[in-house]
């Protein structure tokens, strides 16, 4: 969602936003989620029409001037993430009754072609086969395809 987004954006800008609401940054650089809530309003209210694109496109860029990873660090991470996403489908499902049909793929072509996972808790098992007539392989195709 945007306003995580935002907080990401505000770390790294919070000199500048601070200043769009008349305010300065506190000493160690402490702002309570309220100044946020008040910074975020501020740039939503500047570019009304570009803020969720400026904030797509920050984080665009934060991930590719970020820490490069070789193919195996991306694997374990895409896996740790994946696991943690079952996790919680796995535990809605016993709990709650909640079910779910999943998709997860990296989107880095050339680096991620092996990073691909569906998933479906008991409730919605065949759900893929028989609603979009494809196996799980071709709907992880279709959403490599996609990203």
């Amino acid at each position: 969602n945007y306003w995580n987004l935002y907080a990401t954006y505000f770390k790294e800008h919070s000199q500048a936003e601070l200043a769009r609401i008349g305010r300065e940054v506190p000493p160690g650089d402490l702002t309570g989620a309220t100044v946020r809530k008040q910074c975020y309003e501020s740039f939503k209210d500047t570019y009304p029409d570009s803020y969720q694109d400026l904030l797509l496109m920050h984080e665009e860029a934060s991930l590719l001037g970020s820490t490069p990873q070789t193919i195996a660090q991306r694997g374990q991470g895409f896996q740790k993430h994946y696991r943690r996403v079952i996790q919680i489908l796995e535990s809605a499902s016993i709990k709650s009754g909640f079910e779910a049909a999943v998709v997860l793929c990296g989107k880095v072509v050339n680096e991620d072609g092996l990073l691909g996972y569906s998933y479906n808790t008991p409730g919605a098992a065949g759900f893929w086969e028989t609603r979009c007539r494809a196996s799980d392989d071709a709907i992880i195709g279709h959403l490599k395809a996609h990203v």
